[in-house]
């Protein structure tokens, strides 16, 4: 027995599909597996709106078509297809009227956002925004740190979506975000302790640590990565502070066991107490 190869041509339907199982029995099995993670994971939302079980569950049927239309083709650094499909349900399901994002890179979370939400106000920031390849004509675009904004008075905070990808420490973003009165975050590279070595720069404390009740005062945590030593010193106050601003959260599956597609970064929404 030997495998047929054929090469599709690149304006193909099939072509889109460029790394899928696509016998329509076996698709359907991995769709029905992807539905069941997605459903569970919106309706376990306490905040999410009316009708956004179905809105994320319509999204996770666009988004392998969409995903081959993005603009930014390498997005090392950036969010992968596992926390992009995330990131693209999650805004469709909420359907926020404001987005502020803190982390631009290539603007890949961008395209997502403006894909997820056309008339969304979106607010990206990036203390360095010569990396973009995407550039939305519709964002407002500021080039220093998100702590240095003010918000603007007529931003509805109760419609909003505060994400953070920006490699700064989670917990220290957790409380800016609640004392600026905004009650949904989510936030990329939430990692665990004993994962701090998957990425460069983790923000620790992660959402994770600060919800990690193994943790000690003063406690020194090295890693290594791609050459380079790596030592955090925890400080309890902080990750107390930070843990008295959650209400509720929820860590989303890596879907790379269904997908096959390399592993996600724990993308991980919280309810600010603020918001509650």
């Amino acid at each position: 027995m030997s495998v047929e190869i054929e090469n599709l041509t690149p304006n193909a339907p099939d072509a889109l599909a460029r790394r899928a199982v696509t016998t329509p029995y076996f698709a359907a099995r991995t769709a029905n597996r992807l539905r069941k993670i997605v459903g569970e994971s919106i309706r376990g939302l306490d905040f999410a709106p009316a009708g956004a079980c179905e809105r994320a569950l319509e999204a996770l049927t666009q988004f392998p078509d969409l995903y081959e239309t993005r603009p930014v083709r390498d997005n090392r650094g950036g969010s992968g297809y596992n926390d992009s499909l995330w990131i693209f349900i999650i805004a469709c399901s909420l359907q926020p009227e404001w987005i502020v994002e803190s982390g631009v890179h290539k603007g890949h979370s961008t395209w997502l956002f403006r894909k997820a939400c056309p008339s969304a106000r979106i607010y990206s920031f990036d203390i360095d925004l010569g990396k973009r390849i995407y550039t939305d004509e519709q964002a407002t675009y500021l080039e220093h740190d998100w702590s240095e904004w003010e918000v603007p008075k007529e931003l509805d905070r109760a419609r909003s979506l505060v994400f953070m990808d920006d490699h700064i420490n989670q917990a220290r973003r957790l409380l800016e975000i609640a004392a600026r009165g905004f009650p949904i975050a989510l936030f990329d590279d939430n990692f665990p302790v004993e994962q701090l070595h998957a990425t460069g720069g983790p923000p620790v404390p992660t959402i994770s640590m600060v919800l990690d009740d193994g943790l000690q005062n003063q406690q020194e945590i090295e890693w290594t990565r791609n050459g380079k030593a790596y030592r955090f010193r925890v400080d309890l106050t902080e990750v107390a502070q930070a843990r008295a601003a959650i209400s509720s959260f929820e860590v989303f599956p890596d879907l790379a066991e269904v997908t096959r597609y390399p592993l996600g970064s724990h993308p991980t929404i919280v309810q600010t107490a603020r918001g509650g």
